[in-house]
Order: structure tokens, then C-alpha cells, then sequence
């Protein structure tokens, strides 16, 4: 499906979720897949609790992302799981240091809930500086299922250019 296009991911996953889905498209596109890394994370109820209220603090937190070409490629799709209905914290940052981006992106967006959250779309359309082309949304139960499939591929179907044959 990649028909001489370029595409990166470049995704943050912390439970494996958003990594799961991030794979899968880059399987079917032929795209390069990144991941953002952090510190390792606490665990407890209160590494939770910690996370959700840094969640808002957008200053706070290291992370780190390959060095890429990345505005040179025809698509770069964005991935991250919703955190208090918002784009998990290292995906923010990445995207407060204001790196280039191509002018094509795209949204893939996790969570645990039944709708996606506007506020994650808004969220990263504002730090990106770009309207997607698309946005994938996939929540824990459809994964866990394998009913997303469908979805992948109408989100695949608006992220693909076809270059045409000239005669």
C-alpha cells in the first residue's frame, strides 16, 4: 500500500497499546516507526496519580526521539494514548521543542474510552501547527478484540497519495 511514498511514525506507548497499532500501520504502509522514550515510569497507585496531575505540566519530564529528516518525508503520522484527555506528556514535549514537520500528518490516538477524545485531536493539531489529514482512533476494548481493522484501513485509505502514471 505505500506506493512510493514516504511515511514516518514517530509514536510514544506506554503500556504497548499505541505501539500494537503503530506497528500494524507501519507494516501495511512501509513506514519507518519511531518511538519516543522516557525515564522509566513509577508504578503504584500513586505513580498514577503523580502522572495525571503532571499531565497538565507541560514543562516537566525528559524525553527522547531519534534525530530524523522528518519534514522530508509525505506523511508523518503521530502517536500517542490520551492521558486525562489530553496527548500523553511526551508527546507534548516533542512537539514544544517545535521540530520540522512535513506538511502532511496524521493522528493515531488510544485510550480507554468508547469515543476519541476531541481534546487530544485539538491537542496535537495545535502543538503540530497542522490540520491531520487523518485521525485514527483506537480504544483498549477494540484492540484487545482485534476489531479495529477496518478502521486502520479507512485511516490508511486517507493517508495514502497515489501518484499517478503520466502517459
Amino acid at each position: 500500500m505505500g506506493d512510493c511514498m514516504t511515511c514516518r511514525i514517530l509514536l510514544y506507548s506506554l503500556t504497548g497499546n499505541t505501539l500494537k497499532v503503530g506497528e500494524g500501520l507501519a507494516w501495511e504502509l512501509g513506514a519507518q516507526l519511531h518511538e519516543i522514550e522516557t525515564p522509566a515510569p513509577e508504578r503504584g497507585f500513586w505513580a498514577r496519580v503523580k502522572m495525571s496531575v503532571l499531565t497538565f505540566l507541560s514543562n516537566s519530564g525528559t524525553v527522547y526521539a531519534p534525530d530524523q529528516p522528518w519534514a522530508r518525508s509525505d506523511l508523518m503520522i503521530l502517536g500517542t494514548p490520551a492521558w486525562s484527555g489530553r496527548a500523553s506528556r511526551p508527546m507534548r514535549r516533542w512537539l514544544e521543542a517545535g521540530p520540522e514537520l512535513p506538511e502532511r500528518v496524521a493522528f493515531l490516538i488510544t485510550a480507554d474510552t468508547d469515543t476519541c477524545p476531541e481534546s487530544v485531536v485539538e491537542d496535537l493539531t495545535k502543538l503540530s501547527g497542522r490540520s491531520p489529514v487523518a485521525v485514527l482512533f483506537v480504544n483498549d476494548a477494540d484492540l484487545a478484540s482485534g476489531n479495529w481493522t477496518d478502521n486502520m484501513q479507512r485511516f490508511l485509505n486517507l493517508c495514502v497519495i497515489r501518484y499517478r502514471q503520466s502517459a
